[in-house]
This record gives structure tokens, sequence and C-alpha cells, in this order.
């Protein structure tokens, strides 16, 4: 299953928008990937497998591919181009309405491992009195444009998306006390890449991970490995590394208290780890930045 996992530099950038464009007959094969996607059909129209379901979108349709959710794409027109928004669960600040209903992205993160039955294709008709689109095109225009505040204005129009998604679903019959935030609890193997993502500063032992998901450690290491093609051990060093990078890059912060930030246990381990990986030291790199 690992060839299906579909790795995201999202560790570098909470967000990512873009616009597809493509011709007849393209095809991305069922695949999955931990962080959230949005997609709405600019023109044309094309055939998409979300679980188990299939689905035909067309222009003005707004699909949500929640994390952990195998799918595949597949264009039937002669061109199709959709805009899309990819982010990690996590990425924006909880907020409470004036319901007092908390949400976050986590716990929409919760309702795709707990609620696969949730709906994924929005039809235009569904979508026309909401924010949805006007705010997928906002995005998109923020991202190419990158003017300072930009990204403020992306997890903004992300903000109102989700909230406009969530009251369809709370339509539909969802509770909002799935909304939520409850104690940590058992995580699908699919759960941990974000888990680790949220909690990289602090200490992850495999044993704990293997202990949330509840399965012996043999198990959890040998399942983990299948997914995502190498050992949990190394890839949290890899997400580890890959926030080094991104504090190196985006802050004037010592290594002392990158270290600190990116859970090395000291910045002589966290050295070796990022030349392994980026074939210089975290100076060197900083300095051609």
């Amino acid at each position: 299953m690992a060839e299906k996992f579909e790795y995201s530099d999202l560790v570098d950038h909470r967000y990512e928008c873009f616009t597809g464009d493509y011709e007849k007959d393209f095809s991305f094969g069922l695949h999955w990937h931990y962080f959230m996607e949005i997609l709405m059909m600019i023109n044309g129209e094309m055939e998409m497998q979300i679980g188990n379901s299939m689905i035909i979108a067309k222009p003005g349709d707004v699909i949500v591919l929640l994390p952990s959710v195998m799918h595949s794409i597949r264009i039937l027109s002669e061109t199709a181009q959709y805009y899309g928004i990819k982010f990690k669960p996590g990425s924006l600040y909880e907020q409470t309405d004036t319901d007092t209903i908390k949400w976050n992205e986590m716990s929409l993160f919760k309702i795709a491992l707990s609620d696969k039955n949730v709906r994924s294709h929005f039809p235009s008709k569904m979508t026309g009195k909401t924010d949805i689109r006007y705010m997928m095109k906002l995005a998109n225009r923020e991202m190419d444009e990158q003017h300072p505040g930009y990204l403020g204005n992306i997890s903004a129009a992300v903000r109102i998306i989700l909230t406009d998604i969530i009251r369809i679903w709370q339509k539909e019959g969802l509770s909002p006390d799935n909304l939520l935030q409850h104690p940590e609890e058992t995580l699908a193997v699919e759960a941990i890449p974000a888990y680790i993502d949220e909690n990289i500063s602090e200490e992850l032992k495999v044993e704990k991970l293997a202990e949330i998901c509840n399965l012996s450690y043999s198990g959890f290491a040998k399942k983990f490995h299948k997914m995502f093609g190498r050992s949990c051990k190394k890839y949290i060093e890899y997400m580890r590394v890959r926030k080094v990078a991104q504090l190196l890059k985006d802050t004037s912060k010592d290594l002392n208290t990158i270290t600190q930030e990116t859970g090395f246990a000291d910045a002589s381990h966290m050295i070796r780890c990022f030349k392994k990986e980026y074939g210089e030291t975290p100076k060197k790199y900083r300095d051609r930045r």
C-alpha cells in the first residue's frame, strides 16, 4: 500500500493552493494522504472514486477529500480545470462560534476516521449560495501573487470554506457533538503522520504511538512501514528535519531554539540528521537562502 500514500511538502508550507489543468483521459490512480484536500471544478468534467462511491464532478461542483480516504481522478472531457487547496490537520487555530460549538481541523480529521459517510461531493446548486466558490478563487489568487499577508488570507478563506461545509453536513444530520474536541483516543495508523506533525516538538516514542493505535510494537511497526514505505522512527526523523529546514528559511531563531522546537535531543544530533538529509550543515543551508 506504500505506493498509494501521497507525500506532501506541507511540512514546509501550511497550505498548497493550485490550479489543475488536464486533458482527456488523464488520471490519478487510487491513493490517499493524511492532509485534507478541497477541489472546485472550473470547467470540464471528471470522474472520481471516493472510497466506494463514484461521482461525476462538473463545473461549480466542490469535492472534499478528507484525510485517509482513498480516491482517484479521471478526466472525462477534452480538457478540465479545477482549483485545489491542500492543508494539514491542525494548521488552523481553534475557534468558537456564537453557539459555543468548538471545532478545528483535528475534529474534521476524527470525522474522517470515524464517519466516512459524510458528503464528499457538493454539486454546484448546493454551493451556489455559500462563499465556498469565491473563497476557493481567493485562496488560489493569494497563493499565486503572494503579497504580504497572503497566508493569513488563505487561512481565513479555508476557515470560511470549512464553516460552510460543516453547516451543510449538520443540515444532513451530522451532530455538532462530533465536532467537539475530545481527549486523546485510539487512532488508526493512517492518522499517525498527522499526530506526529502536530506533536513534532514533543518526545515521540514508537512504543507510545503503537499504544495509541492499540497495537503491539511489532504489529504497529510492520503496518506503518507497509503504509508509508519507511520505519516510524525514520519517518519521525524525516519530519523533524523538514521542520528544521522550514525554521531555518522562515525565521532567525538560533540552532538551540530550533532543536527544542523540532524535538531533537540536542543540537549535535539535529545537525547530524540534517546533514544526512540535505548534504550540508544547517548554517550553510541558511546562508544560501
